[in-house]
């Protein structure tokens, strides 16, 4: 701008002193004022488009900054991310990268231009080389989050994984624990007369020998499985009962009916199972 005004001046003095419009130095000042006027517009203008590439590429970094703010604290956060937390933070990701690859053509642009400018526009230098840093760095940091999402992500797996064996396991044990608890509390109990028990081993004896319980060579498969817990009636359809098992007295009873048949109840349930698990009933 200097020149420029100098060069005014000149012409000034030169036209001031004599008419020589026509003259062949007066149109040389005058196109050397021309080219003067051309090169510090197109300065100006080149200036002009680079800060407003450089306010662009600043307010992107802003967005990548709120973005990456986002991302780091859901993934700071213990536990599972609900699903709408998980897309949001996966729109992040995908803004951050769209950003990025925006700032790096302008920014691209942006080092062609300073590269080949003129000293008008030398204080731009370290504002370009801040942007290019800072691109650097948000790159650096879009890694890093990625990579603390899958860490995080593996974690998870690995713990629901650690649940689900957790749970397997639970299960198979409380399995067992059913097991033995229905083993704790099963009883058998078989009726039938005295043919019929011998017939199945349960009973020996006969003509001139004493009846008695043949418990470690009897039929296992003729008698009812029960849960002691619930049954404590046992309907006989008969009138007469005889109680060859060993149970303690005062534990059960023989009950006749209105119908004259029996029932035989079990009066004291932990007691009456104490000594043996085969109930054997002799009816007529």
């Amino acid at each position: 701008m200097k020149k420029i005004g100098i060069l005014f001046f000149v012409i000034g003095l030169i036209v001031s002193c004599t008419n020589v419009r026509e003259s062949k130095e007066y149109k040389e000042l005058q196109a050397q004022r021309d080219s003067l006027l051309q090169q510090s517009a197109g300065t100006e203008a080149e200036a002009a488009e680079m800060m407003a590439v450089i306010s662009e590429v600043e307010e992107n970094f802003t967005k990548i900054r709120e973005a990456e703010k986002y991302i780091s604290t859901q993934s700071a956060e213990g536990g599972e991310m609900s699903k709408a937390t998980r897309e949001r933070v996966n729109d992040n990701f995908k803004m951050i990268n769209e950003i990025l690859q925006r700032n790096k053509t302008q920014l691209d642009e942006l080092n062609r231009k300073y590269s080949g400018s003129s000293k008008e526009i030398v204080s731009l230098k370290n504002t370009i080389n801040r942007l290019n840093n800072e691109m650097r760095e948000s790159s650096t940091r879009l890694a890093e989050l990625q990579a603390q999402l899958a860490q995080k992500d593996e974690q998870i797996t690995q713990l629901s994984q650690d649940i689900a064996s957790l749970a397997v396991e639970a299960e198979q044990q409380s399995h067992t624990i059913r097991e033995q608890d229905r083993s704790l509390h099963t009883a058998y109990y078989v009726f039938g007369t005295a043919g019929e028990l011998k017939d199945q081993k349960i009973l020996s004896g006969g003509f001139l020998q004493q009846t008695r319980v043949l418990q470690d060579t009897f039929n296992k498969d003729y008698f009812l499985k029960i849960d002691v817990r619930e049954v404590t009636e046992i309907p006989l359809y008969t009138s007469k009962g005889k109680l060859w098992s060993t149970h303690p007295e005062g534990t059960y009873e023989f009950v006749k009916g209105s119908d004259g048949n029996l029932t035989f109840q079990i009066t004291d349930t932990q007691r009456f199972w104490s000594l043996t698990k085969y109930l054997i009933i002799e009816v007529n």
